[in-house]
């Protein structure tokens, strides 16, 4: 049975020589579909496996594409026949296997700078920090700025100070910030729609006094039958 993006996987593994964007969901076959394409591009001989780079999101999810795609090299190779030109490329992909660029974006990154530190103007040696230690700092920076401002708070952070929620209204606040930071790449404004809070608070009350009131009426007319 012909699966009904099979001609876009078609496309992954055989158009070679096009850049291509992949979107689907998850457990959809976006890796599998990958690593096909990086052993395409290696047996056609179009590049060698040092000067390809495949990037992830987790270290787990690395080690996976690695382990994989030595799998996937081997199968290739095994079903090619001796002394053929593919075959060839796929036995020099595997001797060379631990120089293709495998790895979170953020070690990706990490090498750059390594190898570029004079241009990059830093610290040869500097650490990348997990995600506990960035959160960790993240949280005392926050307090830090939420003390100095407690003598004048914006408006929004008083209200949800005033809230009744589930969580602690700091730690809301905490989180959002977290949030927001992701964004901080991004040089377009923040777009704010104007809300006129109070005439959305009439037009709540007025909805459930009319549906009070419908209930009202349907309950007398139940007693009067």
């Amino acid at each position: 049975m012909k699966l009904i993006d099979q001609d876009a996987r078609d496309a992954v593994r055989t158009a070679l020589d096009k850049t291509l964007v992949v979107e689907a969901a998850a457990g959809t076959g976006k890796t599998s579909e990958m690593v096909q394409r990086m052993i395409a591009v290696v047996a056609a001989g179009k590049t060698t496996i040092d000067r390809i780079a495949g990037m992830t999101f987790t270290e787990k999810a690395a080690g996976e594409l690695k382990l994989r795609l030595r799998s996937e090299l081997e199968r290739e190779r095994r079903a090619e026949e001796k002394n053929s030109a593919t075959r060839n490329n796929l036995e020099q992909a595997l001797a060379h296997l631990e120089e293709a660029r495998l790895s979170t974006i953020h070690s990706f990154c990490a090498d750059l700078l390594r190898e570029r530190p004079v241009e990059a103007r830093i610290d040869p040696q500097f650490e990348l920090m997990t995600k506990a230690q960035s959160l960790r700092l993240y949280r005392a920076a926050f307090r830090s700025w939420f003390e100095r401002k407690l003598e004048d708070l914006p408006e929004g952070t008083r209200r949800i100070l005033r809230r009744k929620i589930r969580n602690s209204p700091i730690e809301t606040l905490i989180s959002a910030g977290w949030e927001l930071s992701k964004w901080r790449d991004f040089s377009a404004k923040w777009r704010r729609p104007e809300f006129d809070r109070k005439a959305a608070i009439r037009r709540s009350r007025t909805r459930s006094c009319c549906r009070s009131c419908t209930a009202w009426k349907s309950s007398e007319h139940e007693q009067q039958l």
